[in-house]
C-alpha cells in the first residue's frame, strides 16, 4: 500500500513542522534564512533553501480513556500503569547497596501501583508528602508522582498547577535525577492529545510537556500551552495539540493553515483531518467540514474506535447544522452501537428527535 506524506505544516508565523517519508523536524525563521533543529543533536542554520530537521516519527496508539467534552475541559483523569518489563510487573529492585531513600521510594512505588489495590489521588499525594519530609533527595520523583495524580482530583487543582509549572521549568534537572532515570522508565501515563487520540509513553520530558500543556489548555491559558508545546521535541502529536488549541481558542483560520495538505494514512493524520473539519465548521463551511470527516471515515478500518467515534460525532454536528437531521441521527446511533455511554450523544439525539 502506498502512502502519501505531507511535507510541511505551519505551526506559527515563521515556524513549520517538516515531514518526509521517515522523518520530522522543526525549522523556523524567514524565507532564505532558517534555523533547523535535528533531534540527533545537529543544529543548522541555512540560507537560500530552508533546512529540514531529521527526527524519527512514531505514530502513537490510541487507548481507552475518559473522553474530554466537546469544549476543552483539560485533563480530568490520568491512567497510570507500570510497564511489564519484568516477570512480576513491578518496579526494579533497588539493589543490595541502595540508600535508605531509594529503598523507601521503591516501597512507595510498589505500594501505590499495586494492581490489586491501587491508591487514589489523595492517598498517593499524602504518602508522597510524608516520604518527602523524610528524604529531601526524593523531591523530583515524588513531585512528578504527586503532579500526575493531583491533576485527577479537583481538590488539588492549585497544588497541581504549582507542581506542573515547577517541574516544567526545571525539567532537565528533574529527568536527569538518578531515581527518575531508574524508576520512571516503567511509568506510562495516558494523555489525551485531542478527543480520540491518546499517547502512552514513558513518563519523560515529552510526556510531561503534553500533560502540562493539557492542564494549561483546560485552564484556558492557550498562549502558555502553546509556549510549552514549542519547547518540546517536534512530532505529529505536538502538531495535533497545537491545532487542537487553535480550534479551542477560535482561531479557525490558523487551524486550517496548520492542517493544510493533510492526507489520511494513520491515527495522527486522521486526527489532524478531524480538527481541520471542526475548523471549517467554525467558519460555517459545513460542506468542507463534512468532506474532511468523510475522508477520515473512509479509512476507519485502520483507525482506533475512539477516533472513529469522534469523527462520527463531529460529522453529526455538521449534519445537524445543515438541517440534515436524519443523517446526524444515523451517525450518533452508530456511536451508541459500540459505546452506549459516549458523552453527549443521548443529549444530542434528544434534541434532534
Amino acid at each position: 500500500m502506498s502512502l502519501r506524506f505531507r511535507r510541511s505544516m505551519k505551526l506559527l508565523p515563521g515556524m513549520r513542522l517538516n515531514f518526509s517519508k521517515e522523518t520530522v523536524g522543526l525549522s523556523f525563521g524567514v524565507p532564505g534564512a532558517r534555523y533547523t533543529i535535528n533531534s540527533k543533536g545537529r543544529k543548522t542554520f541555512s540560507t537560500g533553501i530552508p533546512g529540514t530537521g531529521l527526527y524519527n516519527v512514531e505514530t502513537l496508539s490510541s487507548g481507552s480513556r475518559s473522553r474530554r467534552g466537546s469544549e476543552d475541559e483539560g485533563m480530568s483523569s490520568a491512567e497510570v500503569t507500570w510497564e511489564n518489563t519484568n516477570p512480576n510487573n513491578r518496579p526494579p529492585a533497588p539493589g543490595l547497596f541502595a540508600r535508605k531513600a531509594e529503598r523507601a521510594l521503591n516501597t512507595f512505588l510498589h505500594d501505590i501501583y499495586d494492581a490489586e489495590a491501587a491508591d487514589g489521588a489523595a492517598s498517593v499525594i499524602e504518602k508522597a508528602a510524608a516520604l518527602r519530609a523524610k528524604y529531601e533527595e526524593l523531591k523530583f520523583p515524588l513531585e512528578l508522582i504527586a503532579f500526575l495524580h493531583g491533576i485527577t482530583d479537583d481538590k488539588y487543582e492549585t497544588e497541581a498547577a504549582e507542581w506542573g509549572a515547577s517541574l516544567w521549568q526545571y525539567r532537565e534537572l528533574v529527568f536527569s535525577d538518578k531515581y527518575v532515570r531508574k524508576y520512571f522508565t516503567g511509568i506510562k501515563p495516558s494523555v489525551t492529545i485531542s478527543t480520540g487520540i491518546t499517547t502512552s509513553l514513558n513518563y519523560n520530558e515529552q510526556t510531561l510537556g503534553f500533560i502540562w500543556a493539557e492542564v494549561l489548555q483546560g485552564q484556558k491559558k492557550f498562549d502558555e500551552a502553546v509556549a510549552v508545546l514549542l519547547e518540546m521535541v517536534p512530532d505529529q502529536m505536538v502538531g495535533i495539540s497545537l491545532a487542537d488549541i487553535e480550534v479551542s481558542k477560535g482561531d479557525f483560520d490558523g487551524a486550517i493553515e496548520t492542517t493544510e495538505d493533510i492526507q489520511v494514512f494513520d491515527d495522527a493524520t486522521a486526527m489532524m483531518m478531524v480538527l481541520r473539519g471542526v475548523a471549517f465548521r467554525g467558519k460555517d463551511m459545513q460542506e468542507a467540514a463534512v468532506e474532511c470527516f468523510k475522508r477520515v471515515l473512509k479509512e476507519q478500518k485502520i483507525l482506533p474506535e475512539a477516533l472513529v467515534h469522534r469523527t462520527l460525532f463531529e460529522r453529526a454536528e455538521s449534519y445537524a447544522l445543515m438541517g440534515k437531521k436524519a443523517m446526524a441521527i444515523k451517525d450518533l446511533e452508530k456511536i451508541l452501537v459500540d459505546e452506549p455511554n459516549y458523552p453527549e450523544v443521548e443529549k444530542k439525539l434528544a434534541g434532534l428527535k
